[in-house]
This record gives structure tokens, sequence and C-alpha cells, in this order.
């Protein structure tokens, strides 16, 4: 305890202040993330309404992507009842266990589906031009998006085993997950819609 704070009203609110610090920085990272997406976002926009967009021979279907953004949707729900259910870590162990899973699932089929599209779909760099660089490029960043927040849901669910308090972190990987959902949204938008 500090000799200049002989009541201790600095080591009471500093968990307060270290929690807003937090909150303020999740923000800054999230909104960094998003800048740099929609940069790319918007240059694919701008070639899509200049006719480029995408090559006929090229033109990759919606059927897995639609699913892919689906488990996006379905984390979230289920990250929305974690945190419903109040502290007790063993009421929150299933669902949390169903975001990570969906998270998973997501990069997972995302992974394969541009594997398929690289080697099958003639999307390779730089032979399919804008197209395939915008495609990769908006993949990329929200996909690496997504596997930081999944981290941040991967330590609180590890405190959650322990039986120690995680509504802090999950509450900050909530804004984080649906930046990525609304991320991929953009991205269906863009690239995948006729």
């Amino acid at each position: 305890m500090s000799t200049n704070d002989p009541a201790g009203t600095l080591a009471s609110t500093s968990p307060q202040r270290d929690e807003g610090n937090l909150w303020f920085g999740v923000v800054i990272a999230h909104g960094a993330a998003a800048m740099l997406f929609c940069a790319v976002a918007f240059t694919a926009g701008f070639y899509r309404l200049r006719g480029f967009w995408p090559p006929a021979s090229a033109r990759p279907g919606v059927l897995v992507p639609a699913l892919a953004g689906g488990l996006l949707v379905v984390g979230a729900v289920l990250l929305h009842v974690v945190l419903g259910r109040g502290a007790d870590p063993r009421r929150i162990r299933l669902p949390l266990l169903g975001v990570l899973g969906a998270g998973a699932g997501f990069l997972a089929t995302q992974a394969a589906w541009l594997h398929v599209l690289f080697w099958y779909r003639d999307l390779r760099i730089p032979d399919s031009g804008v197209f395939g660089s915008a495609l990769y490029g908006l993949s990329a960043v929200q996909a690496a998006h997504l596997a930081v927040v999944l981290v941040g849901l991967l330590r609180a669910g590890l405190r959650v085993l322990r039986g120690l308090e995680a509504r802090a972190p999950l509450r900050r990987a909530l804004p984080g997950w649906w930046c990525s959902t609304v991320m991929y949204g953009v991205l269906f938008a863009v690239v995948y819609l006729p």
C-alpha cells in the first residue's frame, strides 16, 4: 500500500481501472482489424462495380461459405448463452465448448474451402488477378481476427476448467466474435454473392 494512499483507495479501484484499460485495448484492436479488412473490402467492391468481378471461370459456390457463416452465428448465440448463465463454471462449460467448436469448425471449413478454390478452381495468385487476391486477402484478415478471439476464449475456457471466474474475458471476447461475424458477412456479400 502506498504511503500517499493510507485508506487504500487506489488498491480497491485498480481491478476496475485494469478492466477499463483492457476493454479500451480490445476496442482499439478490433477497430484496427476492421479498418484493414474494410480497406481490402472497398478495393474489392470497387473492382466488382467496374465489372471485373468475378471471372466467369472462377465463380465459387455459396453453399460451403454460407454454412461456415452459420457456424459463426451459432458461436455468437452460444457465447450469449454462456454470458447469460452467470459465473458458475459448471453451468457454462458445455456452451463454451460449443463456442470453441464453432470457431474451430469455421476456421477448418474456411481453410478447406480456400484450398479447394486455390487448387481446383483456377484461383491461384497471381493468375487470378484482383479476384483471387481479394478473396484470399479478405479471408486471411477475417480468419486471423477470429483466431485471436479464439485464443482469448480458450484462455477463458482454461480458467473455467480450473473453476475460476471468467466472465470478464468472456465479455471482452463477445465484441470480437461479433466483429469477426460482421467481417465474414461483408466478405460473403462482396465475394460470393452474384
